[in-house]
């Protein structure tokens, strides 16, 4: 079992996710107190473009959203730290670099929910990303979208690197093993190294159909390989009650692989936890 006297979680919406409206900040420090999550880092979704654009929070709340965040980390020992989920699009680069730059995050979540104007977050669209191909040409498509997104020196973390398979089951009944994943993935991890964006274990997996965290452990392990060691662990709560799921399992497989710390941000400034 991990160091539990400091557990945090790095993944966590609240109501301006509008899959999250009734998940307050004050609902989750209530768990954590509860539960001894030491850190929160709320990442609420911002898309800004596109057919969700309002299914997170907009330009013009994320002042208000910063501000709830802070007055509130004053009335509790638990430590809540501002970030965003930012979906990312190419086209939309120096308007997220401005926005970003505009608030004091302590830091940035990234996500590749669209490669390439795909939704592979949803039942209805994802099949049509891996129509009339090999998965291992789909992947390399994402991971060469997820590349762009490293590159564009935006985001401190990007989100479950393998979010693809939440759906996969739509049209392939056998699991997927990292040779499946293509070529691409490997540069991937060259990128993370060269911008120094680190990946996320995001446990949210565990509690979808194929039961399985995001990224799978043969995909972490090739990424210690490739000297990938910026790692943050999250639930993706969208509701108080899955806070801090499955994360002290998450810390002990990635110290099975080899990894020596989760990393905590301040300010947008890394620091390395042992465990």
């Amino acid at each position: 079992m991990t160091q539990q006297g400091y557990l945090v979680d790095y993944h966590v919406h609240e109501t301006y996710s509008s899959d999250a409206r009734n998940s307050t900040v004050e609902s989750y420090i209530k768990v954590a107190e509860k539960i001894g999550l030491k850190e929160i880092a709320f990442a609420t979704h911002f898309i800004i473009t596109g057919y969700d654009k309002f299914f997170g929070i907009q330009e013009h709340q994320i002042a208000d959203y910063v501000e709830n965040i802070k007055n509130l980390d004053e009335t509790t020992d638990v430590k809540l730290l501002v970030s965003l989920e930012v979906d990312y699009f190419p086209d939309e680069e120096k308007r997220l670099e401005k926005i970003l730059d505009d608030y004091c995050f302590d830091y940035v979540l990234g996500s590749t929910h669209y490669p390439n104007d795909v939704d592979i977050g949803s039942r209805k669209h994802a099949p049509g990303f891996f129509a009339g191909r090999s998965l291992g040409e789909a992947c390399d498509e994402f991971y060469s979208f997820t590349k762009m997104a490293v590159e564009s020196g935006l985001f401190d973390v990007v989100a479950h690197l393998d979010y693809w398979r939440k759906f996969l089951h739509l049209v392939r009944d056998e699991p997927v093993e990292l040779k499946d994943y293509g070529t691409v993935v490997y540069d991937l991890f060259d990128a993370m190294n060269s911008h120094e964006v680190g990946l996320e274990v995001n446990t949210s997996g565990r509690r979808h159909k194929h039961g399985v965290q995001y990224p799978i452990k043969e995909f972490l392990q090739a990424a210690y390989a490739s000297g990938v060691d910026r790692i943050t662990i999250g639930s993706d709560s969208h509701v108080p009650d899955t806070l801090g799921y499955w994360l002290p399992e998450a810390v002990d497989l990635l110290r099975d692989l080899g990894f020596n710390g989760i990393s905590r941000y301040k300010d947008r400034k890394r620091t390395l936890h042992p465990i």
